[in-house]
């Protein structure tokens, strides 16, 4: 996991960090509220939450000050990490 979210490369990097822990992120949702579908346990410890919730914060300020919109951002990386992900299983 990144140490800061600074540039829109690390921006990236945190999406496809996500997009290989969670199949149906939502950057409005709140990390605390992810569970395991089998098991409905929390994916996440409060720390681990706690730390994505912030890099997440981080990202809409970086793509802010690089009048970049997140949210299409988010989705064409998202998708291409989904895909990527795809043809290596």
């Amino acid at each position: 996991m990144l140490h800061n979210i600074t540039t829109m490369k690390d921006v990236q990097t945190f999406i496809d960090q996500i997009a290989q822990e969670i199949d149906d992120f939502h950057p409005l949702q709140d990390f605390n509220s992810y569970v395991y579908p089998d098991s409905y346990m929390r994916r996440y410890t409060e720390e681990e939450a706690e730390i994505r919730n912030k890099y997440l914060d981080s990202c809409f300020d970086v793509c802010a000050k690089q009048e970049a919109d997140f949210f299409t951002f988010l989705i064409e990386v998202f998708h291409e990490a989904v895909e990527c992900q795809a043809t290596t299983l």
